[in-house]
């Protein structure tokens, strides 16, 4: 009996432990609360369980026994949990599984690594001292000061530092911004020569002392005037990437067989090469500062005045850091390239006077109602700017970039100028530029539809011969917004200043400057502020193109700001003039 009594006392107690275990049980990182409650009472169905859902790297703000609250799709949110936490995780990432509105499954993700960031590109990131990682298909990126956001990939920016990278299995599942980026140095892509491509097949460098190439933790050591070769094969894989650091910080590292107006041009800061299968790579990195330095005597004169310069200075670093924040060339590791795409730069030397220009402004931008001003500028005005929205496509008419009349252009050379366009060279051209600017944009290449009375976007097959041209709509300051053409087999739009300047360029003709000089013909228009006027020249028919200014139009005319400093304005005037009611501020603290 004593036996029986024993057995029957010990299966009790396994009952009454089980049923406890069962109410109080919870959930755990990484495992799923069986939530099966008692059931329906007999003679009731049980309740349709919703198929669950689960919600990938989500911010955990805060968690209690019985509840968790997370950011997730742009807002906080707070899920009771399916049994009770023995946990409480908090300012952490992990997957949350919901079903019939609880949390029945919680995986958090403590794995953390903290990086710089090399390269953001499609599917990946490189990262300083961890190479290149796939991002997951939930990749998620949160701000975490001034309150909790999400933000889009491309708000992780190239170059950043201190970012901490959530792992998972070799996969990076998040990244999380803890403070405000503050950028001393920008990232260049080296264009190749003609500034045709970003691939490289060959690199030779030599610094103007000591120099280090890095690979790794591999370093070799080389003499100030010693040449290192670089080829594809130099690269054992196309992740593999080497960096070249002067031993003196104002050191320059010289792209030896790379040619630019003024030769072999040389950098400042460190130059970084990639092996990827187009060929390399090179970003040079350098502060934002001596960036300028090379940058300013490539966009400006170095003998114009001191005022003009200086008022240069803050609109290329207004426009830099601008572009730094874009981050436009992610794909490619960098910040900007040196064309003018963004801003030329290096393709001539520094300059004195550019880099005490830049030394007098030290962290000064552009502010307008407390954001940094996006700082166009050109090289000569018509008598008149251009609002940003008459130029690009989609662009904001922006305040302190009006269309408005400005005088000091009068001396310049090409304040006016003219060039004759033959139809017989039009029919030569006109079709490959349309079908070339098709490729690139053919929301601005239109082709007349008869069927529906309209014009519409699709491919150019055949142009014929050119019968007539015309200047179809104008901006507000009058520049060239739409030119009609009409050839043989079609009725073509062309919209946008920069595609019109390419379909009229003046490839082979001869351009007359008012005061007298001619230039041979370039590869674009000169502006859009232009009139055609059909005609003969030389016993050929055709266009005679008149024009007034250099360039987009767009802020700051470049001639404008010297003659206004050789009258005596001052930088502050200057952009007052080109700028109306921007403010100059800085951007480093402290």
């Amino acid at each position: 009996m004593k036996k029986k009594f024993y057995f029957l006392t010990a299966v009790l107690l396994c009952v009454v432990l089980l049923f406890f275990w069962k109410e109080k049980s919870g959930l755990w990182p990484g495992k799923e609360s069986e939530g099966k409650g008692t059931g329906a009472p007999t003679g009731t169905a049980a309740p349709e369980q919703e198929e669950p859902k689960i919600l990938k790297n989500v911010w955990i703000l805060s968690s209690t026994e019985n509840g968790i609250a997370f950011f997730f799709d742009g807002k906080e949110q707070t899920f009771p949990t399916k049994g009770r936490l023995q946990e409480f995780p908090k300012d952490c990432v992990g997957d949350l599984t919901i079903q019939n509105g609880e949390i029945t499954a919680l995986l958090l993700k403590p794995d953390k690594v903290t990086a710089k960031v090399l390269r953001v590109d499609e599917g990946e990131i490189e990262l300083e001292g961890y190479g290149v990682l796939p991002l997951s298909e939930d990749f998620s990126v949160y701000r975490l000061y001034d309150g909790v956001e999400e933000e889009p990939t491309g708000k992780l920016l190239v170059g950043s530092s201190g970012n901490e990278f959530v792992m998972e299995n070799g996969v990076v599942c998040a990244s999380l911004l803890r403070s405000k980026p503050e950028f001393k140095k920008i990232r260049v892509v080296i264009g190749t020569e003609g500034y045709e491509g970003y691939f490289h097949e060959t690199v030779e460098v030599t610094a103007d002392c000591a120099y280090t190439v890095i690979c790794g933790e591999e370093k070799e050591e080389f003499q100030a005037g010693e040449v290192c070769r670089f080829t594809k094969k130099s690269f054992r894989e196309n992740s593999d990437r080497r960096v070249i650091v002067p031993e003196k910080t104002d050191g320059k590292i010289t792209f030896c067989n790379l040619k630019r107006s003024s030769g072999a041009p040389s950098y400042r800061g460190s130059l970084e090469i990639e092996g990827r299968d187009e060929g390399l790579l090179v970003v040079n990195e350098v502060t934002l500062e001596e960036y300028l330095y090379a940058v300013l005597p490539s966009e400006m004169p170095s003998d114009f005045g001191t005022e003009a310069l200086k008022a240069q200075a803050i609109c290329a670093r207004s426009y830099a850091y601008m572009e730094l924040l874009a981050n436009r060339y992610a794909g490619y590791g960098a910040h900007v390239d040196d064309s003018v795409a963004c801003q030329v730069y290096n393709n001539t030397g520094e300059t004195e006077a550019a880099v005490l220009a830049v030394k007098d402004t030290h962290g000064q931008v552009l502010y307008y109602e407390g954001e940094i001003a996006q700082c166009y500028y050109f090289s000569t005005s018509s008598g008149h700017t251009a609002s940003a929205a008459d130029v690009w496509e989609n662009a904001e008419a922006e305040a302190y970039l009006p269309a408005k009349e400005t005088p000091y252009d009068r001396k310049s050379p090409w304040y006016r100028w003219q060039t004759f366009l033959s139809l017989n060279s039009l029919t030569e051209r006109v079709e490959d530029a349309l079908k070339t600017r098709y490729q690139v944009v053919p929301e601005q290449i239109l082709t007349y539809d008869g069927n529906r009375g309209e014009f519409v976007s699709k491919p150019i097959k055949d142009v014929g011969n050119i019968k007539s041209m015309q200047v179809y709509t104008r901006g507000e300051s009058e520049i060239a917004t739409g030119l009609l053409v009409v050839g043989s087999k079609g009725v073509f739009l062309v919209k946008n200043e920069y595609n019109i300047r390419t379909v009229l360029a003046p490839a082979k003709e001869t351009i007359y400057r008012e005061n007298g000089e001619s230039v041979a013909g370039a590869k674009l228009l000169p502006s859009a502020f232009v009139t055609l006027q059909k005609g003969t020249y030389e016993e050929e028919t055709g266009y005679l193109v008149t024009g007034g200014g250099y360039g987009h139009g767009v802020g700051m005319s470049q001639c404008g700001a010297d003659t206004m400093a050789q009258e005596g304005y001052s930088c502050e005037e200057i952009i007052e003039e080109y700028y109306p009611g921007t403010e100059i501020g800085f951007i480093y603290e402290g």
